[in-house]
């Protein structure tokens, strides 16, 4: 109740107080000030030595302990100002950002095996049914320090042309002919060892958790129980959908004949087992699992949204229609996976990295642990036997030294990384986050090298929009309609479809009037642009789906490549070698043409090119420097695409089409020629 002028108490309640002091210095001015104010009479002696300057004092401390305690807390409370390890680090998963506990090194391993020969006549070549094929997990040991293990991430098939190197590594005495070959890969590897444990499940409390004693674990490889069923990590216990890749056969996928570019088709699956990642202060990290019960055989996940459950909701009959939902997990539900409580775990997880696992080049030379995918009931008894002792020949080693290995990160690392990852809320928006998303797909789902993002229909007359809104095109669509009269249903669809896949090209497309256009293209295996094969396509497709917003469209189209030649001439000086001036200003030349120079509607500055020409030491001058188009005759391994170049070009600067393209020389040693004065 308020307190009126006329009550007892309302002097005392209308005191002049001060809350600006926050120290102990100002609480002690602030309360003498106060004494001499309302209690002048009743005390007086305000010294350090008097008993109420005794009280005063420890009054000032306990306002200045709670002052300081109470600052601390709003700062800590705001990742920007966090300074304690513990707090920036529940802030930032807080973010949805999972602090690095290790970074492994990075390197590039190369495996050899030894193949017996096979053919005659001078017609030889290796015997590919002893093509090993190795299980990724190979591990390899330091030959100096044999705590430090490397492990591949990806599987070794001698029998996939890629990036595969044979040579003769003997011959018959009497004949001469090859006898063994050598068989060389290389692997991707990073320094990790796999351990496992075993963990029994006991505790009935909501959303269990198991903690790791371990501090440099690098990531969970798998989570199983004793009935075979597979636990899936995800980022929070609310996201029940996951990526997952299937080998690209026969058996698996109707893409099997890109099998040789793209081994796995990825695919969405939604996941009831589930559990999240919790890192802690003590740089070990905690599984969390979910609390639904499983025990009726009933998976709650698998309820479907109705109007029934959405507009009340699933728990308490509480409405829920004001609620904000995630498109992408529409049947979430309270409680957020099944709970593991009396099954048996097994955990498999990789430890490792640091700065000790940055070795020198050649020093990751003994094998650990390795795994072969093998099918010997093919072979006979003898040629199984070959194949069991050529596994001997099987030899590792890295030529180039491992970098990247670190420890745990910084409590700065840790604020500006998790302030990026709020701001990047794992959704694609703009034009750079298809770009980035899309060449961030992993290379086992097939390579994109080349992205360019426009809105659809706004540079071309290609797009799905807009193919009817070219008269060329519209005359030819009339003509259609007019020849497919008559037709059954059918056949009209089937007309049209060829007709707008001749149209569109090698299209895989979202249907959405909202949509964006996005090109690209990839590499073969030596390097040279080329169209994405449809393979590549789905899993691109399906890799977007996950990040997109709901209202997007994506359609997937080819790009341009338009392949060019350049024929340069300089004047040298008389005292320089003219030949060695020449191969230099090749060289600098094909530097310059590197396909990983160029991206989509890059220009060519011919100015540029003089000038480097000019840097080259030994040149006089650049009379000369002319660029042309060529295009893919004669099965030359060219693109088709013409171009004018002598059109494009504008004050020394030839400009890309209209259509999204990329230039490129494709043979570098042959298509820039030069000649010295």
């Amino acid at each position: 109740m308020a307190l009126k002028p006329t009550d007892k108490n309302w002097k005392n309640n209308n005191r002049d107080i001060n809350y600006v002091g926050k120290d102990f210095a100002s609480f002690r001015q602030n309360l003498v000030e106060y004494s001499k104010t309302y209690f002048p009479n009743t005390f007086s002696d305000f010294s350090e030595a008097s008993p109420g300057g005794v009280f005063l004092d420890m009054a000032s401390y306990v306002g200045d302990v709670l002052s300081f305690y109470q600052d601390v807390q709003l700062k800590e409370s705001m990742l920007l100002h966090a300074t304690e390890k513990k707090n920036v680090i529940a802030l930032a998963q807080a973010l949805g950002y999972k602090p690095k506990l290790t970074a492994p090194a990075v390197t590039t391993l190369t495996v050899y095996q030894t193949v017996q020969a096979n053919g005659a006549g001078g017609n030889y070549q290796p015997n590919s049914t002893y093509y090993f094929k190795i299980k990724d997990g190979l591990q390899v040991q330091s030959r100096t320090n044999s705590n430090i293990v490397f492990r591949t991430i990806d599987n070794v098939d001698f029998s996939n042309p890629t990036d595969r190197e044979i040579d003769v590594a003997g011959r018959d005495e009497a004949s001469g002919a090859p006898n063994l070959y050598l068989i060389t890969k290389k692997v991707k590897a990073i320094s990790a060892q796999e351990k496992e444990i075993t963990v029994d499940i006991t505790d009935n409390s909501e959303y269990p958790t198991i903690d790791l004693n371990e501090t440099n674990v690098i990531s969970i490889t798998s989570v199983t129980d004793a009935q075979g069923n597979t636990w899936n990590e995800v980022p929070y216990l609310a996201q029940e959908s996951i990526f997952v890749e299937q080998p690209n056969t026969e058996a698996n996928s109707n893409l099997s004949e890109y099998t040789s570019t793209v081994p796995y088709i990825l695919e969405v699956k939604k996941v009831p087992r589930r559990f999240s990642i919790k890192v802690n202060t003590n740089n070990t990290i905690s599984l969390q699992f979910g609390s639904g019960n499983n025990s009726a055989g009933f998976e709650d996940e698998i309820l479907l949204p109705n109007t029934k459950n959405v507009g009340l909701g699933l728990a308490n009959s509480i409405t829920r229609t004001n609620e904000g939902i995630d498109p992408s997990n529409f049947l979430k539900t309270n409680t957020f996976g099944i709970s593991p409580f009396g099954k048996t775990l097994t955990i498999k997880y990789l430890v490792g990295g640091g700065v000790e696992s940055n070795v020198n080049s050649e020093d990751l030379t003994v094998i650990d642990r390795i795994e072969f995918e093998e099918d010997l009931l093919s072979l006979s008894e003898a040629e199984a036997a070959l194949y069991e002792s050529n596994k001997n020949s099987i030899a590792v080693e890295n030529l180039e030294p491992a970098v990247g290995g670190r420890g745990d990160e910084s409590i700065e690392e840790i604020r500006q990384n998790a302030l990026g990852m709020f701001g990047s809320q794992n959704r694609a928006v703009t034009k750079q986050d298809y770009t980035v998303r899309a060449l961030s797909m992993p290379e086992r789902y097939g390579s994109i090298a080349k992205v360019y993002v426009t809105a659809d229909g706004e540079i071309d007359n290609n797009s799905p929009a807009s193919i009817l809104s070219n008269p060329k095109n519209l005359q030819e669509f009339t003509n259609l309609v007019d020849s497919i009269k008559g037709l059954s249903k059918n056949d009209i669809q089937s007309e049209l479809a060829k007709y707008l896949s001749q149209k569109r090209g090698n299209v895989v497309e979202l249907n959405n009037p909202f949509a964006i256009n996005m090109y690209v293209l990839g590499y073969t295996s030596d390097k040279k642009l080329t169209n994405l094969n449809t393979a590549v396509k789905q899993n691109l497709k399906t890799y977007l789906g996950e990040y997109r917003v709901l209202t997007d469209g994506v359609n997937i189209i080819d790009g341009f490549i338009v392949n060019i030649g350049v024929d340069f001439e300089i004047i040298c000086y008389s005292n320089f070698n003219k030949r060695e001036v020449l191969a230099n200003c090749l060289t600098e030349m094909q530097d310059y043409f590197n396909i990983d120079n160029w991206t989509f509607n890059k220009p060519i500055n011919i100015s540029e090119i003089e000038l480097i020409l000019a840097n080259v030491e030994g040149v006089m001058s650049v009379p000369s420097v002319k660029l042309y188009n060529i295009c893919g005759e004669g099965g030359a391994g060219y693109s088709p695409n013409k171009y004018n170049l002598d059109e494009a070009t504008r004050g020394k600067i030839i400009y890309p089409s209209l259509d999204p393209c990329v230039f490129e020389v494709k043979f570098p040693n042959k298509d820039i020629k030069g000649r010295a004065l």
